[in-house]
């Protein structure tokens, strides 16, 4: 699955100051990650936030990746990814553990 397809099936918002990351409308937050995602194909993982009342969700595809924020409510905030940005996301999130210096930016 690609970052496209998703971009196709469901209205996303760019997040403001960034190239290559999207988060799904306000009115979707009850849309679980395997809606969204509607593929066994996917592998979905889930890490415990630094939040405690989060849990994130993180599907990796072909060309970037979902990380979807679960709130105790059971709604979510799902952002949608370029490969850059999901990576560097995973960096700051804890997940992964390079630099995302090592990554080319793809803001500008």
């Amino acid at each position: 699955m690609k970052v496209d397809e998703l971009l196709k099936r469901f209205k996303w918002e760019q997040i403001p100051g960034t190239n290559g990351r999207f988060t799904l409308c306000q009115t979707d937050m009850q849309v679980t990650v395997e809606s969204l995602l509607d593929s066994t194909e996917v592998e979905i993982k889930q890490y415990p936030s630094a939040n405690p009342q989060e849990l994130i969700h993180i599907a990796e595809l072909e060309d970037g990746g979902l990380i979807s924020y679960e709130r105790k409510d059971a709604t979510y905030i799902h952002t949608l990814n370029s490969l850059n940005m999901y990576k560097k996301k995973l960096w700051e999130l804890g997940i992964i553990k390079f630099s995302p210096r090592q990554v080319a930016d793809d803001t500008q």
